[in-house]
């Protein structure tokens, strides 16, 4: 198992699973949850004794191509899971604002309507 940390959070590749030699990448948050982001696939080429490493993450979408070097595969997801943790941050975010924008509409709805009450008790 190998680690490497980035800002905080901790990214882990398992050791090869017996079966089918694949690794498992996961992402260790800061509250010590560890969630899986993505498979490392070994291809045994016996023509000239490589191993060829391609990467994909849950979607089985490939996040680099194949190649020979293992650590270009690392580094590739070191900066894949900055990307999604950027890209849940900015959805975060806009989900934070969509209800600071709701909470705003529902208050002005409030004053609107209690400002027709006091306008509707004024004229009697």
């Amino acid at each position: 198992m190998k680690t490497s940390q980035i800002d905080k959070e901790i990214i882990i590749f398992s050791s090869p699973e017996p079966m089918n030699n694949v690794v498992f990448v996961s992402k260790v948050h800061t509250d010590y949850t560890k969630e899986i982001i993505g498979k490392i696939y070994p291809k045994f080429n016996t023509e000239d004794d490589t191993i060829y490493y391609t990467s994909t993450n849950l979607q089985e979408e490939v996040i680099s191509p194949p190649t020979k070097d293992f650590t270009e595969i690392e580094n590739r997801f070191i900066q894949y899971a900055k990307e999604q943790s950027e890209k849940t941050f900015t959805e975060t975010m806009i989900q934070k604002a969509e209800v600071q924008n709701n909470r705003k509409n529902a208050l002005q709805s409030l004053r609107n309507l209690k400002y027709r009450k006091l306008q509707l008790f004024k004229s009697f």
